[in-house]
């Protein structure tokens, strides 16, 4: 859930749920889970008390409580309006997997800054190793579990989704079939995020590329440049891995996204 209903400027914003577009039955869904509890015995509402329910899917309902129980509130959905939170542009971050709390550290301030999905990358110089399919699982569950949460702080409309990890080769292929396709190379000499040209609204999706600790190596720059990939760098200064995918999301955002009050 997201926080609790609080004055911002005079205009009340409504306490907020996020509910399974499969919970959604009719003009009824039912919350269960622990948004029971924190209904219930943090924010004490009660039958009669107006919520605003989102489906994960960029839509928002009016709601009405219909009838709380001790392991489910009934609400009655009202009208359905788009979330308005979403941005114009798809960015899709490919970020090669970092140490622990360094890749919550991405997701987490990925999703507020407007990220659509995550592409955990193995590249040559990766260190984390993905030991089983288990192991993986696990991993993607976490990292999805962080995406909400950070949905739900930042009041997304829609909750990025957490991809299967997939080697260097396979995703600068589909980085390819972006509008904008881009790899941050410290080692590039020539062209900076600056020179990519273009307006909001000129690319439908972008697909980045953020290295490892160690970086990328040499022969992964040529590939993605043999496969049409812009390869860019961000300034006179190295970036961390953890620091570098902020920083181009908010200047994608900025520029080719909502980020500023645009629209």
């Amino acid at each position: 859930m997201d926080s609790p209903g609080r004055k911002d400027g005079g205009t009340v914003e409504m306490n907020r749920f996020y509910v399974d577009k499969k919970q959604i039955l009719g003009e009824w869904v039912r919350i269960t889970g622990e948004d029971v509890r924190h209904i219930t015995k943090v924010l004490r509402l009660v039958t009669g008390d107006p919520v605003v329910i989102c489906d994960g899917d960029n839509t928002d309902y009016e709601g009405v409580i219909e009838r709380v129980g001790k392991d489910e509130v009934k609400v009655r959905l009202g009208k359905a309006s788009r979330s308005g939170t979403e941005a114009p542009v798809e960015l899709v971050l490919y970020q090669a997997i970092a140490k622990g709390a360094k890749m919550e550290f991405i997701i987490q301030k990925g999703t507020e800054l407007g990220v659509a999905a995550f592409v955990p990358v193995i590249t040559s110089r990766t260190v984390v190793r993905l030991e089983d399919w288990r192991d993986t699982r696990k991993k993607l569950q976490r990292w999805q579990r962080i995406a909400m949460e950070a949905s739900k702080q930042s009041r997304r409309g829609e909750i990025p989704v957490m991809r299967p990890p997939m080697d260097f080769d396979k995703a600068i292929e589909e980085m390819a079939g972006y509008g904008l396709a881009l790899l941050l190379h410290a080692g590039e000499r020539d062209t900076s995020i600056g020179a990519i040209p273009g307006p909001v609204g000129d690319y439908a999706d972008i697909g980045v590329m953020i290295g490892p600790e160690g970086g990328f190596s040499d022969d992964e720059v040529k590939r993605a440049r043999d496969k049409g990939i812009d390869v860019v760098n961000m300034g006179p200064r190295t970036l961390r891995t953890e620091t570098a995918g902020m920083v181009i999301a908010a200047i994608l955002m900025y520029r080719f996204g909502d980020l500023g009050g645009r629209g």
